[in-house]
């Protein structure tokens, strides 16, 4: 795990831990995945979900005080609907850390791990098949690619129906997954996979989504 986190990433989980304020959040997406279940990939970010009213002005406050524990020049603060994102500059890079309120119900327990409470593998893969049916962004395709090693497309659908109400129609999400074809690059990868082997993987997926609409 400590290959993939970035120092300033491991400093922001350490205090994290300490601050029995935000309990009540849990670390999901792209970092909590790569980090704790697949380590196929670098993630840039961190985000944190809770099920709870977010005290906005604590977070605030709490998100400051880190610009000074990971050496940050500055930080910036935005935010958008139930999306709190703090941005700090940093000697070579821009961090970015996110608290948000999603108060969809968790499909299994988050893990602790470390002191910190991370997604579930399952509730993080629904997760990514309902947020590529809403952009386009490869390394979605590529979380995908790997989350798809251990859970099929139909268990997915049925967290997604259960978890957001959402009824994923087959050719649909053919149509979607067919966005695969706009990728020319992937991220930087720990685990090793081309773009042809992630299309190749794919195009047989929309195949069998084909012939279940067919039947």
């Amino acid at each position: 795990m400590e290959y993939i986190l970035k120092p300033w990433q491991q400093q922001i989980l350490l205090a994290m831990v300490t601050e029995e304020r935000l309990n009540d959040f849990y670390l999901s997406g792209r970092t909590a995945l790569a980090a704790y279940y697949i380590h196929h990939r670098i993630s840039d970010d961190l985000d944190f979900f809770s099920q709870q009213e977010i005290d906005v002005y604590f977070v605030q406050q709490f998100a400051t005080s880190l610009k000074e524990i990971i050496g940050a020049r500055s930080v910036r603060y935005s935010r958008l609907y139930d999306r709190n994102q703090f941005f700090y500059t940093l000697e070579n890079e821009e961090a970015k850390i996110e608290f948000t309120k999603y108060p969809f119900p968790l499909l299994e327990i988050p893990h602790v791990i470390d002191g910190i409470r991370v997604d579930s593998k399952y509730d993080i893969a629904v997760n990514k098949l309902t947020t590529i049916l809403q952009r386009f962004d490869p390394k979605d395709f590529v979380d995908l690619y790997f989350l798809l090693s251990e859970f099929s497309l139909i268990q997915l659908r049925q967290g997604v129906e259960k978890k957001f109400g959402m009824k994923v129609d087959a050719l649909f999400l053919g149509s979607e997954l067919g966005k695969v074809r706009r990728i020319v690059a992937l991220p930087k990868m720990l685990k090793e996979l081309s773009v042809e082997q992630m299309k190749d993987f794919f195009k047989e997926r929309i195949k069998s989504l084909a012939d279940e609409v067919v039947e």
